[in-house]
């Protein structure tokens, strides 16, 4: 019951929405600071206080997720050192003991499925360990260099609000994010398949090597269960969500950081300083509000305007067919969809007249030449942009042109079936000027024989 008025309320939600592509529905959410991202094209599609400084708790382990991928092999054999002993008690571990002998794999399972504190702090020691090449380096000082290069990482990920200062999130007032920055640090995440896989699972039963063996190791076995109760067969699942972190501190509130994907779409939802349970809450309507209300359109190779030729050639039509650049794929709302409009400016360089009665370009203009500039909007924002491109030659009327076309319609025509009748009439005629000239010349000829043939004239006489 709860569900369906739940589906309701959104329905009505999205349906008011509809009316006002510029408007920002309130989705009534517990979560102080949330992003809806679009995660092939960083599009976002809804925020709040995208840009206000929160604490981000165990969502930071995304982000030692990414470094330790970034600088570790997935085989790599670490053991747990004594970096086990600054590990703060009393909040989320795998349960890692001092001197364990472990793969990256599977701490990174433990990071991500039961959201290890003592996962974070190995993998973070190791990378540190692995760069400086320095196995004794101590661990407050392998923690500062670790933290720089999780800001580092942030940074060229475009997360510039943000400042880490330990590898798991525990409370610092120098450990603080923003729901825009870890939207890009999850869409990173997401984009990497290991990370993604990692995170989606459900359980992860194995013993610390993964099933390898290892001289002298110390392993032990272990089941762990995700604590992200949006996957799929959780107890707040939801049938599209492919993967994510949870985090909670009392600062903090309760976060999460997701994925969904359904219908070629895939979405990033942040959800910082909520409550439990509305934190799941507040991540089914983001999602449902993206999945009902969004979807890519396609913006095809296709036919754009047909505009006038001046003075076209001798035999080439008097139009000219303009076509988009190449398909263009944007994700839109219905609304958005409904709204959209086309306006094409032409290259003034070709352009004629531009009129109620309509456009003229001039030639010469080549097969897919840039002919002018099409932009999709939506009101005055820009949707996109585009060359408009000619969809054959255009050449320019010449003396030169006009004799061309002539000879070849002569050349093109004298042998044709059609060129019959003018080939009669070319005989024909023909055969009547050398007949009358040959009757004519007989004429002469008999004229000239007959004075041939008459007598003298009698002579004068003198007187």
């Amino acid at each position: 019951m709860q569900k369906k008025f739940l589906f309701f309320v959104l329905a009505i939600i999205i349906f008011i929405s509809s009316t006002a592509y510029a408007s920002v529905p309130d989705l009534q959410l517990a979560a102080s600071a949330v992003v809806l991202m679009e995660q092939s094209t960083g599009q976002i599609l809804y925020s709040r206080n995208a840009h206000q400084r929160m604490y981000p708790a165990s969502t930071t382990k995304m982000l030692t997720a990414l470094l330790a991928y970034q600088y570790l092999s997935l085989d790599t054999i670490v053991v747990a050192g004594s970096e086990m002993r600054s590990v703060p008690s009393g909040f989320s571990t795998a349960g890692h003991f001092e001197g364990e002998t472990l793969t990256v794999y599977v701490l990174l399972n433990g990071l991500l499925v039961p959201s290890g504190n003592d996962s974070a702090m190995v993998l973070a020691m190791e990378v540190i360990r692995t760069l400086e090449n320095r196995r004794n380096i101590p661990v407050n000082e392998a923690q500062i260099r670790f933290a720089n290069l999780m800001n580092e990482k942030a940074a060229s990920l475009g997360a510039t609000g943000s400042n880490f200062h330990n590898p798991f999130g525990m409370h610092n007032e120098n450990h603080y994010t923003t729901a825009h920055d870890m939207a890009l640090i999850g869409q990173a995440f997401m984009d990497n398949p290991t990370l993604a896989q990692i995170s989606a699972k459900m359980e992860f039963e194995s013993d610390s090597l993964g099933g390898r063996t290892h001289p002298d190791a110390r392993t032990r076995n272990f089941t762990w269960t995700n604590t992200n109760l949006m996957l799929p067969g959780g107890t707040f699942g939801h049938p599209f969500v492919t993967g994510g972190r949870t985090g909670f501190t009392t600062p903090a509130g309760h976060c999460f950081v997701g994925a969904a994907y359904n219908n070629g779409i895939a979405f990033v939802v942040v959800v910082l300083y909520s409550n439990e349970p509305a934190r799941w809450a507040d991540t089914r309507v983001l999602l449902d509000y993206g999945f009902f209300n969004y979807s890519f359109r396609e913006i095809a190779d296709q036919l754009l305007e047909t505009v006038a030729i001046e003075n076209p050639q001798l035999g080439e039509p008097s139009t000219l067919d303009v076509y988009l650049s190449e398909g263009h794929t944007v994700l839109l709302s219905h609304a958005q969809y409904a709204a959209l409009e086309r306006r094409i400016t032409f290259d003034p360089v070709l352009l004629v007249e531009c009129d109620e009665g309509g456009i003229i370009l001039r030639a010469p203009i080549e097969y897919q030449d840039p002919v002018g500039l099409v932009e999709y909007h939506i009101g005055n924002e820009v949707i996109l942009s585009a060359q408009a491109l000619a969809s054959r030659y255009v050449g320019e009327r010449t003396f030169d042109s006009d004799m061309d076309y002539y000879m070849a319609l002569v050349f093109g025509n004298i042998f044709t079936r059609r060129a019959l009748p003018y080939w009669f009439g070319f005989f024909g005629t023909l055969f009547g000027i050398v007949g009358i000239s040959v009757a004519i010349s007989a004429h002469r000829r008999a004229r000239r024989q007959e004075r041939w043939n008459l007598p003298e004239p009698p002579k004068r006489r003198r007187m």
